[in-house]
């Protein structure tokens, strides 16, 4: 599976669902027409006959297009720019509670190390995650606009009745929605059929008032309007339910073929096709199933992991059956009673070998040895990273977070601790320029966190790349509970310390740009970006400057070679795209100008973004290799851009 290409359909069904709803939408007014001339008759009755009104008015058809659809646009836009907090709202509104990242529980602290393992693994920021106590069904959703502002949210009895590997597999069911570029379109979605079924809503309030004032009163005139209000609320209510009716049954065939793909992706992931299985068929073991009782299930039933209502004309998921005969063959289609008592930690640890958590590898040097060779991958083994996540990158992740120190994840999930993870990551190579840093921290903030920046910077300087960029993703959800005032001061010491005389490495400029990216979205409320560039001939300067950038820092004081990588990696943009890119010097490619570049192709489409993070490892790989921390470079360039990719490291260590 191929993620760019998945966003691609992704995007692309979007716009087939516009479609879908244009044309809904002229059905609508079509039907309002129709209501407008029945009224029309009942308004204009002279005495005992009545006159028959034209069927065709032009001019009235005008002007109920305009009335009917500015309703719906406005309807419509009101409850996107409601979603446009992103996915915290949807969870809000769903009843979810967000969970304390330092909590102690044994069911919620589970949840979060399967959240964040499944980040580290996958490339992303960790996902808020949120949890519906009222709900003691088996569910869960992604939602959110980007992977900023991502959130995971789960039913307590998904949460409490379910295995480790079977909430594993959950949770990468939804991990692939994030991925794969599901939740921008889920909750667009919700902001169009909101829109549909905001007339009836209307046509409920008229029927209300129909007879208010005028059902005592003798005179005909007033018996007329009040038939006429009765019939106009009753047409809006039929037809604003018939128009969510069809709506609805677009939105259920789309969302249940990326369930499917959704599936699949989980057990790719995992290599475990029994965890998400097992998840499925408690599903249909329990009584309550994956039913929400919460009244906003409704409208976001196509984000669940399983049916939130019993219907099968509206099924916004496959049946049970289908799913799990997909992921399991011979599956003998029974489904099990289930216990409704939660899972505890000891039933877990003494449970059988396929409920058992799996041991990371044994690696005591595996991520913090700085003195060892550079791990190399083959040019195969770096393309392949780049489309999707493996198995061994899932069993990365939960290695790197096993062997994290105690004190840097408690570092990372406080607000204070995690800014100062920030600070170290981004400090200086050079002594001299480190020293100087160091100096204005401790002016801008106090003592206390200059003594344990400076500590931590010599336990983090020399940890694999990847490391680092975990402790970033990890450190995002605390970031976000900043204020933003603090937040404001934050990005005023990490802009200083980057940028204090232009002598910066360009790993930490990345891990600056991927930091502010993913807060800023936040913080910022951004809309994604949108896409301006659909082929790379309006940045083919721009792809000069990354690439010879690139080039260069991996082949220092080797021209030859480093002209040599830059023809490669141009060869492969040529093959796509039939365009020659130029070769920039050092002095075309300084920071500024490397930030204009990534800024430029965050508008870029998913497959102009593949293409290029592709010739960017090419670029790197005159040595038949790409080292570790020129992979992690490639990482944080995607992220840049808006695409995270899951680490390059395979089945090579960590060193």
């Amino acid at each position: 599976m191929d993620f760019f290409e998945q966003q691609e359909v992704a995007r692309r069904k979007t716009h087939l669902l516009i479609f879908y709803f244009i044309l809904a939408l002229v059905g609508i007014i079509l039907a309002v027409y129709g209501l407008v001339v029945v009224m029309q008759f009942f308004l204009d009755r002279e005495g005992e006959a009545a006159r028959m009104p034209d069927l065709w008015n032009p001019e009235m058809l005008m002007f109920t297009a305009i009335g009917t659809g500015s309703v719906v646009f406005l309807a419509s836009t009101f409850k996107t720019l409601q979603l446009s907090g992103g996915g915290e709202v949807v969870a809000r509104e769903l009843g979810g509670r967000e969970l304390d990242i330092n909590t102690t529980d044994f069911h919620e602290r589970r949840l979060l190390n399967l959240v964040e393992e499944m980040a580290i693994a996958s490339g992303v920021p960790v996902p808020t995650v949120y949890v519906m106590d009222s709900e003691d069904s088996i569910n869960a959703f992604a939602a959110g606009k980007t992977t900023s502002d991502a959130v995971i949210g789960v039913t307590r009895g998904c949460m409490t009745l379910l295995s480790r590997d079977e909430l594993q597999g959950v949770i990468a069911h939804e991990f692939s929605h994030i991925l794969n570029g599901d939740m921008r379109l889920n909750l667009r979605l919700m902001g169009l059929l909101f829109g549909i079924l905001f007339l009836a809503l209307i046509g409920e309030l008229i029927l209300r008032n129909a007879f208010r004032g005028n059902i005592s009163s003798n005179r005909k005139e007033g018996a007329g309007i009040a038939l006429a209000m009765f019939i106009a609320g009753l047409g809006l209510l039929i037809i604003g339910y018939v128009g969510s009716f069809f709506a609805s049954l677009i939105k259920a065939s789309v969302s249940r073929q990326r369930e499917f793909l959704a599936d699949a992706s989980a057990v790719q992931f995992t290599r475990n096709p029994d965890g998400i299985a097992g998840a499925l068929m408690k599903i249909g073991g329990l009584g309550s199933g994956s039913r929400m009782t919460n009244p906003m299930a409704k409208d976001a039933s196509h984000l669940f992991f399983g049916s939130a209502f019993k219907s099968s004309l509206f099924a916004t998921h496959p049946p049970l059956n289908q799913r799990i005969s997909r992921l399991l063959p011979h599956w003998d289609g029974e489904f099990q009673e289930v216990s409704l008592r939660p899972i505890s930690e000891e039933s877990e640890a003494s449970s059988s070998p396929k409920g058992k958590r799996k041991s990371p590898p044994a690696a005591s040097g595996m991520f913090f040895d700085a003195g060892s060779a550079p791990a190399q991958f083959s040019s195969e083994e770096a393309m392949e990273s780049l489309r999707s996540v493996h198995p061994e990158q899932v069993e990365l992740g939960e290695a790197l977070h096993d062997q994290l120190p105690p004190n840097w994840i408690e570092a990372c999930r406080s607000r204070s601790g995690s800014q100062s993870v920030v600070f170290a990551l981004l400090l200086a190579q050079d002594e001299s320029l480190r020293n100087a840093e160091l100096s204005r921290l401790r002016q801008a903030t106090d003592e206390l966190t200059f003594q344990f920046v400076s500590a931590l910077y010599g336990e983090v300087n020399s940890v694999h790349s990847a490391v680092k960029i975990s402790l970033i993703d990890l450190s995002i959800p605390a970031l976000k509970h900043l204020s933003p005032a603090e937040y404001a001061r934050f990005k005023t010491i990490i802009q200083d310390l980057i940028s204090s005389d232009g002598r910066v490495d360009l790993f930490e400029f990345m891990l600056l740009q991927v930091i502010t990216r993913h807060l800023d979205t936040y913080f910022q409320q951004r809309s994604p970006e949108k896409i301006k560039y659909w082929k790379i001939h309006p940045l083919v300067d721009d792809a000069g400057v990354l690439l010879s950038t690139l080039a260069a820092m991996s082949h220092p004081e080797d021209e030859p070679t480093t002209r040599r990588a830059f023809e490669a990696a141009a060869a492969r943009l040529r093959q796509h795209y039939l365009v020659e890119i130029p070769y920039k010097q050092g002095g075309e490619c300084g920071l500024d100008r490397i930030k204009e570049v990534l800024e430029n192709f965050t508008h870029a489409s998913p497959v102009v973004k593949r293409n290029l993070l592709e010739a960017c490892s090419i670029s790197v790989m005159a040595d038949q290799g790409v080292s570790s921390r020129e992979a992690e470079l490639i990482r944080a360039v995607a992220d840049s851009i808006g695409c995270p990719i899951p680490p390059f490291v395979r089945s090579a260590k960590l060193v």
